[in-house]
């Protein structure tokens, strides 16, 4: 009977006691994992802004912190899009063109302790971008039309729309460099504005500086 007691007064303090190791656990302020999003707006500098007009981009990507070490690995992937400026539609003689950027990164981050409602961080990252371009004009894209609604109800008609009159691709080395700036939303959350500097190694200077907004958990 003495065993029996001393069995449950032990499962009892171990129940009443695993609250508070996981609620530790949740309030110590680094995890070894962070996943995070963003999205914001690209400008465009040196060469490339005389091709390229300013863009936007989304990116997303996981940060490895082991223990509480001030230095982490991050990976990250982004898309930028961007329009052709009027004067290299001109020299192209072309109406109408685009560009994106796929990039795919790795690299150390800094990052002060979170203790308190405002965090900093600073990261470099090399790897490689495919920067494609596109020259476009307009055209009549005819075919059958169909009703959304009523998927039955189609009937043959035209659509404006474009063609792809020439496309230029290549996948070249590039670095970048971040500052951010973190609000803390909760023990392992925060929303953060970033600033890059990203350089391409393409035939022009290709420099972007993208301005972002992001939520890292």
């Amino acid at each position: 009977m003495r065993l029996k007691i001393s069995v449950l007064i032990a499962a009892a303090f171990a129940f009443t006691a695993l609250p508070r190791s996981a609620a530790a656990q949740l309030d110590k302020p680094w995890q070894d994992w962070y996943g995070h999003v963003a999205g914001g707006w690209v400008g465009v500098q040196g060469d490339a802004s005389d091709v390229l007009e300013d863009g936007w981009m989304i990116s997303g990507g996981a940060t490895y912190k082991p223990g509480e070490w001030p230095l982490g690995i991050v990976l990250e992937g982004g898309y930028s899009g961007f329009d052709m400026t009027r004067d290299a539609l001109d020299y192209f003689e072309s109406s109408g063109g685009d560009a994106d950027v796929w990039s795919l990164t790795a690299g150390a981050v800094w990052a002060t302790r979170t203790s308190g409602s405002i965090g900093f961080s600073l990261k470099a990252a090399v790897g490689g971008y495919h920067v494609s371009a596109r020259l476009k004009e307009p055209t009549a894209i005819c075919g059958p039309i169909c009703d959304p609604l009523f998927p039955w109800s189609c009937w043959w008609g035209c659509t404006p729309g474009s063609v792809i009159t020439d496309k230029k691709s290549s996948t070249e080395f590039g670095y970048e460099i971040a500052a951010a700036v973190h609000y803390k939303l909760g023990s392992d959350s925060t929303i953060y504005l970033e600033t890059k500097y990203r350089w391409i190694d393409t035939r022009v200077s290709s420099k972007f500086m993208p301005v972002v907004i992001g939520f890292q958990w």
